[in-house]
This record gives structure tokens, C-alpha cells and sequence, in this order.
């Protein structure tokens, strides 16, 4: 999710806040969204003129290298190689820190370990809908509860389904308050999608929970009868693998389907470029909307590989699925065909998921969370 980042971006565009000295929390590097969110934020953070220093609590893993490369950024981390819940070592730090303006987490657990941290104010961020419900946290929020009565209204949301099941797990209120996974988006113009293209594009992990390759793969037998010029090109890499290798070959539409390597060093431009749609979800779906093309979600473990709509169709901040109890369901099928009806069908599809895409961009993302952070110092504090 990492590599192929490296977008020209503006700039300085530092806030003029009252936050200047950052820690993030969380307990390793190993590859997922959350991970790749704190390499976005940690970069962002240093670019724009904030001290800023991540402490791993349990371990590396393969992301620590693209924190490792940010110049200026600190990184506190075991390096003994053993994995443990807890390094004593890094919580020995955390103690004995300076004191920072804000700690932000990104798990009950993260939060639990940053009130050893001396600060002026704790947030912690909630990414997944059910967070707060696994068995595995219920006695890290009773500790939560003990330490702090209020610890529900530290808490900042990816988006408002996120809150909804946090508040509904927590069993009260929490906060108004969001903050979705930042993109780095190109800063150029460009328009990568084209209604007379019939290139369609997905980028991801190949695993078993996603569902929606095998669907598209079914459903290009059905576009190459309506033209012929339609292929299907999947960059991804993953466990799964060999099994979607197998439904490739197995398709009437072989010729027409290519299994690619995940784009490396900036090349995710090459690849949706004349581009007539992009089938996926998370922070690839972001990028290929923001470059003008249409956004088709999917979504995860899905046996029927259904789709929510089309991106911009989405709940506020969403980015594949809703996870809302009954959503509207759509055939990927149709969606597609559905962009077939005519240019200006097209292109009224793309400017609106380009449009919501600038929802996600980094800049914008967090120049508010900073606001959001700021406007939740202690009132004696702001006024010193």
C-alpha cells in the first residue's frame, strides 16, 4: 500500500495551531491499513514542520523501513527481535519522554499504554467497526474505564458506521468527531479515466476474502460479447494467488484477463491511466477516483461478490463497504454496463467519485484533524 505513494505534493502547509510535538502509539509495523495510515501521517507530519515520534510498543515488521526513511521522524522500537505483547524497554521511554501536545493511538490497547505518556491531550483513532466488541479488548476498556471515566470521548472515528458500532459496543454516547485514513493524492489535474476505454483496473491483495475478482472475471465472459475490447487487469499479490491463476485459466475470457505484479515506485499512474473503471475499495479506490475515474466498490467476504454502488454513492467517508446491517446491493455487472449507457452518464459518474475522493486528501485531512485536536485542549491550557 506504501510504495507506489510518492505523489508531487504543495508546499508547506502547516497549521497554526497550538500542536507542535506529536507521539503516535501502536504496537508494530507489520503490513495493513493502519500501518500504511501511520506512515501517511508520520510523513505528512514531518513535511509540515511538526516533531513527531512513533513508539512501537511490541514490535518492527515491514513498514518500520518507510518510517525509518522519513527524515527527521523518531522511531522508538524493540530491537531485540522476540515478540512480546509489551516491551518494557519502550514503555520505559514513554515514561521518561518529554512532554508532547498531543499522543494519539490507534487501538484500546495503544490508548491504554498512552496515558504512561506525559501530554497535554490524548486521542486515540477507531478504524475498525468492531474494535471495541472483540473479546480480546474487554479487559483493556475495563482498565480504560478505571483509569479514565471519560476515555469514550477521546476517541476519533474513521467515519460515522465506525462510530455507530463503537457507541453501540461501548454502550453510550461518544463523539461527533472523525477523522478518515488521509491519501496522498496527485496534485495535477489529470483526467486517467476515459469512456472509450475498456480497460478495467483492481489493485490489492489477493486473498480468500476478496470475493470480487472472481465475479469479474465471470462477468468479463458476458463484456467481451459487447465488445470485444474489454480486458481485466488485476495487480495484486497474495495468498490466494494460485486459485485466482486457476479461475484465469479456466475463463473463456483467458485472453482478455492479466494478473500483474503490485505496482512499485510511483507506478500506480501508469496503470490507471486510460482507464475505464477501477473495481476495489480502500485507499486505491481513493487514488483511481481522484484521477477522474469511475469507482466501483466491492466488498469483503462476500459469496454473492456484490457491490454498494458506486464510490460516491458511499456513506460519508466510506471507502469499499458500509457495513451497515442491510445496504443496497448492486451486481458489479450492472454497474458496469451502466457506464456503457453514454458519455455523459460516464463522465457524471467519475466527477462525482472524484469529488468524493478529495474528501480523503491529505492536506485536507490533516489540516482538520489538527483543528479537531487543538479545539480539544484543556481551555486553560489554550489560553497559556
Amino acid at each position: 500500500m506504501i510504495p507506489f505513494e510518492t505523489v508531487e505534493k504543495p508546499g508547506n502547509t502547516k497549521t497554526n495551531g497550538q500542536i507542535q510535538k506529536i507521539a503516535l502509539v501502536h504496537k508494530h509495523m507489520k503490513a495493513g491499513g493502519v500501518e500504511a495510515l501511520i506512515v501517511r501521517m508520520s510523513r505528512w507530519l514531518v513535511e509540515n514542520g511538526y516533531e513527531v515520534n512513533v513508539y512501537l510498543y511490541s514490535g518492527g515488521g515491514p513498514l518500520l523501513r518507510h518510517l525509518q526513511h522519513i527524515d527527521g521522524l523518531k522511531v522508538t522500537v524493540r530491537d531485540n527481535g522476540k515478540e512480546s505483547t509489551l516491551d518494557l524497554s519502550v514503555l520505559n521511554q514513554l515514561v521518561r519522554s518529554d512532554k508532547y501536545d498531543l499522543v494519539y493511538s490507534f487501538s484500546p490497547s495503544g490508548l491504554l499504554l498512552s496515558y504512561a505518556v506525559p501530554a497535554r491531550l490524548r486521542l486515540s483513532g477507531v478504524y475498525q467497526p468492531e474494535l471495541y466488541k472483540l473479546e480480546r479488548n474487554k479487559k483493556i476498556i475495563r482498565a480504560l474505564k478505571a483509569i479514565d471515566k471519560t476515555f469514550t470521548q477521546k476517541l476519533v472515528f474513521m467515519n460515522p458506521t465506525v462510530r455507530r458500532y463503537t457507541a453501540r459496543a461501548l454502550g453510550t454516547e461518544v463523539p461527533n468527531q472523525f477523522m478518515p485514513p488521509p491519501v496522498e493524492q496527485n496534485a495535477s489535474n489529470a483526467q486517467l479515466g476515459s469512456p472509450h476505454s475498456r480497460r478495467i483496473v483492481s489493485v490489492g491483495a489477493i486473498q480468500a476474502f476478496t470475493t470480487h475478482y472472481a465475479q469479474v472475471i465471470e462477468l468479463m465472459e458476458e463484456l467481451i460479447q459487447i465488445d470485444p475490447e474489454f480486458t481485466y487487469h488485476i495487480y495484486g499479490e497474495g495468498p490466494d494467488e494460485a486459485r485466482l491463476r486457476k479461475s484465469i485459466a479456466e475463463s473463456e475470457a483467458s485472453d482478455h484477463i492479466f494478473l500483474h505484479s503490485m505496482p512499485r515506485n510511483g507506478g500506480i499512474e501508469g496503470i490507471l491511466k486510460d482507464c475505464f473503471c477501477f473495481i476495489g475499495s480502500g485507499a486505491m479506490m481513493i487514488q483511481a477516483c481522484g484521477w477522474g475515474i469511475p469507482g466501483i466498490t466491492s466488498r469483503a467476504n462476500d459469496a454473492e461478490a456484490l457491490s454498494e454502488g458506486y464510490f460516491h454513492e458511499l456513506p460519508p467517508y466510506e471507502v469499499g463497504e458500509a457495513y451497515w446491517e442491510a445496504p443496497e446491493t448492486y451486481e458489479i455487472g450492472e454497474l458496469v454496463k451502466n457506464l456503457l449507457v453514454s458519455e455523459n452518464a460516464y463522465r457524471k459518474v467519475a466527477e462525482r467519485c472524484k469529488q468524493k475522493a478529495r474528501q480523503f486528501e491529505i492536506d485536507h485531512v490533516m489540516s482538520d484533524f489538527l483543528e479537531l485536536a487543538s479545539a480539544n485542549l484543556p481551555q486553560e491550557e489554550k489560553r497559556n
